[in-house]
């Protein structure tokens, strides 16, 4: 069973049942959250925000991020979004070469989840569920299972990242 069986992305009411069962997915768990809805007339997007540890101990930022887009004829697209921040920062700028090529090297080695670093020299771990390439009924364990993997990917590389970076998030200089 995967992520989605019986779920049809062009629904519009399927975008709050999904917030809704990733909500009692994260209840359910007792998981300790936040969350917040943004819309506009062509797109609804929820964000829950959570603080996770790994199995080192080291805390980072879990964020799902629910988005769907509406045309013109009322279907729908859109995603799921994790994202994964808070786990290191490059420091060092004459290390940015090196980091990339690690970065490349295991994007390439992973298949679902995909390294970057931002635009404030963080690394960040990504994931992309679509929502449009799939129908069946929406499974939020599925979604917990995808973050778990890429938690579990960065357990798998955090010390070659920190041969590198700094953990943590870069502070952003007072402006």
């Amino acid at each position: 069973m995967g992520l989605f069986d019986g779920f049809k992305g062009g629904e519009k009411t399927a975008v709050m049942g999904i917030k809704d069962a990733i909500k009692e997915e994260l209840d359910r768990n007792d998981w300790n959250y936040e969350i917040s809805d943004e819309s506009e007339e062509d797109r609804q997007e929820t964000y829950f925000y959570m603080r996770n540890e790994l199995e080192n101990d080291e805390a980072i930022t879990v964020v799902i991020v629910v988005r769907e887009l509406y045309d013109q004829v009322d279907d729908a697209d859109g995603f799921i979004k994790i994202k994964l921040y808070d786990i290191a920062y490059l420091e060092e700028s004459d290390l940015r070469a090196e980091l990339l090529a690690k970065i490349n090297a295991w994007n390439s080695e992973f298949r679902y989840v995909k390294f970057c670093l931002d635009r404030d020299e963080d690394v960040v771990l990504d994931i992309d569920l679509p929502l449009d390439l799939h129908r069946g009924k929406f499974q939020p364990d599925s979604v917990m299972a995808m973050m778990a993997v890429g938690m579990h990917v960065v357990e798998k590389v955090f010390d070659d990242l920190m041969e590198l970076c700094t953990r943590g998030h870069k502070p952003r200089p007072q402006e």
